[in-house]
């Protein structure tokens, strides 16, 4: 594996380093460097090829290596699996900027891939490196991180993402770590084995993984880009960036809402798996290994809780009452429903139970889950649809989560039994409306609708098909 120096390496937000109107940043131009090199594709050995880094996460069909359509997805390993993942491809440029002539030697001793924090209300544009065709505007210096496959609006900076699609809000409220159940709450995903995808039925990301993962790739994607693209998302140089900043956020979760939380089920922190390092070499690294990012020699120049997460959790009105019982439904429609073009649709069924289940003891009420079902279209949309629980006084509908369609085609190939699927846990939102009188808990009724500027732009946007919608207690 590769040798770890005595500090750790810093990873730097990306629009600090280098905002609107300004340079290129050393640590930017050092990335460039390395990844202008990957794009060669060239050398004897496969690791310092950018297609290779590509098939890592995904590739059809799969060549079952063991290190190529390898990425963890609707899974308790998604995000360890990443973090792996950034952390080999982080070491091997940084080894390729070691022999770049032009990047200086300080960089070169503490290069650390940069991250994109769009929660924040100044950085929710795609950072300028990437949206320049030429480094500092220079025709004889093609720009290695832009990339013309995304959508057009996000590649000029006439749009960026919206607090809708970049919210902490769910995830930093979210316990335990991972769930028994597919539909179960949890921050990381369900317990499963080996999870390309779509293994394991109607296995449903946590709440990182859907929001802001999914919907960034979706929206910086567009119509046709790489980044809505299963198999070609990590060709796009911000790719990293993005995973880097999800893989912080799961940092100031475990020192936060997740302190004390890391899985210790030998199922999670045995599991293995395989890449090849700065060095070439294959080499295994376990989940357990790399719950702490010290372990892997590198930090975050910010750590501090996004203002996007609301008040501060109580932990213990955050854990289902039971994690080992699954959750009860209370109300569903079974009949599909279609969203169309980014047009708003509303659905409402009844909750006869929902008092007798969830307040039988008011004092601990069991956690209400939204449980959002078989998911299809025929191709690739660019709409993010959001949920909203719509109140009874007719007013503003509480925003419940969004529905990011990454890995749409994935989930709709002919070995994907179920679509996608997603899972909300809406209990604060839904006692907030009952408790001030806004919502009689006999019926629900929700609306979806666009949350993302990109498809409100596009005349394009794909149509989604939802074959079921259940309120459940856990």
């Amino acid at each position: 594996m590769t040798s770890l120096p005595s500090a750790p390496f810093v990873r730097q937000d990306i629009w600090l380093l280098q905002p609107e109107g300004v340079p290129f940043h050393p640590i930017v131009l050092a990335y460039a460097g390395a990844v202008a090199v990957l794009k060669q594709n060239a050398g004897p050995s496969p690791h310092r090829w950018w297609r290779h880094q590509t098939q890592v996460h995904g590739l059809s069909p799969d060549p079952r290596d063991g290190l190529r359509n390898q990425c963890q997805h609707n899974s308790w390993f998604f995000l360890p699996w990443h973090r792996m993942y950034l952390f080999f491809f982080e070491s091997i440029c940084r080894s390729i900027i070691q022999g770049l002539p032009d990047v200086p030697d300080a960089i070169k001793a503490t290069w650390a891939l940069p991250y994109w924090d769009y929660d924040r209300t100044d950085a929710r544009l795609l950072p300028p490196a990437f949206r320049a065709e030429f480094i500092d505007g220079d025709p004889a210096r093609p720009n290695p991180l832009f990339d013309p496959e995304r959508d057009p609006d996000i590649n000029s900076g006439a749009i960026g993402l919206t607090p809708f699609e970049t919210t902490a809000s769910g995830w930093f409220r979210a316990l335990p770590y991972a769930s028994r159940f597919p539909n179960g709450a949890s921050f990381g995903g369900p317990e499963t084995a080996f999870h390309h995808f779509s293994e394991s039925g109607n296995a449903s990301p946590g709440p990182l993984e859907r929001t802001p993962h999914g919907n960034v790739h979706v929206t910086v994607g567009g119509l046709n880009g790489k980044m809505g693209d299963f198999n070609r998302a990590a060709g796009n140089p911000i790719f990293w960036l993005h995973h880097a900043n999800l893989d912080r956020l799961w940092e100031i979760w475990r020192a936060n809402t997740g302190a004390g939380q890391d899985p210790v089920d030998p199922r999670f922190a045995g599991q293995g798996f395989a890449f090849l390092d700065a060095a070439g070499a294959r080499t295994t690294l376990r989940c357990g290994n790399v719950l702490n990012t010290l372990n892997l020699n590198y930090t975050y120049a910010d750590m501090s809780v996004p203002t996007s997460s609301g008040r501060a959790p109580t932990i213990g009105q955050l854990m289902p009452r039971d994690i080992n019982a699954p959750p009860q439904t209370l109300g569903a429609i079974d009949s599909p429903m279609s969203l169309a073009r980014g047009l708003p649709t509303s659905v409402d069924f009844d909750l006869s139970d929902f008092m007798a289940v969830v307040m039988e003891d008011p004092n601990d009420p069991r956690r209400v889950l939204l449980s959002i079902d078989h998911i299809t279209g025929a191709a690739r949309p660019t709409s993010v649809f959001g949920v909203f629980a719509v109140p009874d006084d007719g007013g503003e509908g509480a925003y419940l989560g969004s529905l990011p369609m990454f890995g749409m085609v994935e989930a709709n190939a002919a070995d994907a039994e179920h679509g996608l699927s997603y899972v909300f846990d809406v209990t604060e939102t839904m006692m907030e409306l009952l408790n001030a009188g806004r919502w009689e808990p006999t019926h629900i009724r929700l609306a979806f609708a666009p949350i993302n500027e990109a498809a409100r732009m596009s005349e394009d946007v794909g149509e989604v098909s939802i074959g079921s919608v259940s309120l459940m207690a856990q």
